[in-house]
């Protein structure tokens, strides 16, 4: 194949990975002034961590010390089976990946981390990308249901609250599913280059099975000059190397990519700017017949706050991470602060209209039957994006 030809073959791949790696392009991005740390209540997670040194390099390599999905002459001939035995280690281990670009020749960098403890949720990601003066920082914290991201942008700082709820638009890693994962990041670093074992690398009391390649991975792949440096169990310790993209019909871009994994960091739990934010909670009780709003902590919710609120009988509706969907409709509004350890409660006729959906401050058995309910809403700098289906129980959540 010719190299014209197969670049543009490669481009699709090349921009899969830089997707993964966050998206350009944040509304009207300014200069946020943001730290570059995230301070919470106990510690601080350092998001500008390196590594602890350069290691010592030996030629020497065993076959024995070769990682999961490199052959016995060296080759990685499964990047599939290193990452699934890399994500398989760290899932119970104290960790924070840390994943750089730089693109092209501007001074335009994007960095993303996340941070999780002993067990894979909680975590804490962030995103930092833009030219100097104009960066943008998002922030997100994952529970098992709901999740709570910052936003910084055009002098001033969104809050959105999620529950079983697409989080389409945060380019902070937001789960370990889907297109832009970890996974498929480290996954395209390692697919789009010819590696093969080069040697060992002794850092402190580890050694790291060093794998390279070369300009002459461009016959094959999208990335050129990368080294990895993993563990014989599987674990990526660091990732350097160059992304080629093409950017023209006879033009590329080539960014140069950087990830690195530590894995003695502290786990401080949520971090502190959760708290600024109500932590509402969706639930369907009553036999199905009312829809519970319950704040379970965080801040109160002002009064007069309006959410939309919709409703079907199909269960399913409400799995598919879209809260606006469903068969029915209706607004409801607060007529006191909702503060923690709040409740009221939404029903509806038996038609669903709108003008049935009617707010109660206590438990109330309605007309219709949810099956699935979703739950939007914006006041001041907080907006709110719930799903919940039939066997959702509120109260679980505090």
């Amino acid at each position: 194949m010719s190299l014209p030809t197969r670049r543009a073959a490669l481009a699709v791949a090349a921009a899969l990975l830089l997707v993964t790696a966050g998206c350009l392009g944040v509304t009207a991005p300014t200069d946020t002034g943001a730290s570059s740390t995230a301070d919470t209540t106990n510690c601080t997670y350092d998001t500008n961590r390196t590594t602890t040194g350069p290691g010592t390099w030996s030629p020497d390599a065993s076959v024995d010390q070769y990682p999961p999905g490199v052959a016995a002459n060296g080759t990685l001939v499964n990047a599939t089976t290193l990452v699934d035995a890399h994500f398989a280690v760290v899932a119970n281990t104290s960790m924070q990946l840390r994943a750089e670009a730089t693109i092209g020749d501007t001074n335009e960098t994007r960095v993303r981390t996340l941070t999780h403890g002993s067990e894979r949720t909680p975590f804490y990601s962030t995103l930092e990308e833009g030219p100097e003066g104009e960066r943008v920082r998002i922030e997100f914290y994952k529970e098992d249901s709901h999740g709570f991201a910052r936003v910084a942008f055009d002098n001033e700082t969104r809050h959105i609250v999620y529950q079983n709820a697409s989080t389409a638009g945060i380019s902070a890693w937001t789960g370990y599913d889907g297109l832009a994962s970890p996974q498929n990041r480290i996954l395209g670093m390692l697919e789009g280059g010819s590696y093969s074992v080069n040697g060992t690398v002794e850092r402190g009391d580890r050694t790291l099975v060093q794998l390279t390649t070369d300009e002459d991975s461009l016959d094959t792949g999208y990335i050129t000059n990368g080294t990895v440096l993993v563990t014989p169990e599987g674990v990526v310790s660091d990732i350097d190397a160059t992304v080629v993209q093409l950017a023209g019909e006879d033009d590329e871009r080539r960014n140069d990519i950087s990830d690195t994994l530590t894995t003695d960091v502290e786990w401080c739990g949520a971090p502190s700017w959760v708290d600024s934010t109500p932590h509402l909670s969706l639930s369907i009780v009553e036999d199905n017949h009312t829809v519970e709003i319950r704040n379970t902590g965080g801040a109160a919710v002002p009064a007069n706050t309006s959410f939309e609120i919709t409703g079907s009988e199909d269960p399913e509706l409400g799995q598919d991470g879209h809260p606006s969907r469903g068969d029915v409709e209706g607004t409801v509004a607060t007529d006191e602060r909702l503060e923690p350890g709040d409740t009221v409660y939404v029903t509806a006729g038996a038609d669903g209209s709108a003008s049935s959906f009617a707010l109660h401050d206590d438990p109330t058995r309605g007309e219709y039957t949810f099956g699935s309910a979703g739950l939007t809403g914006l006041h001041g700098n907080v907006s709110y994006r719930l799903s919940a289906d039939a066997d959702t129980y509120a109260f679980e959540e505090s």
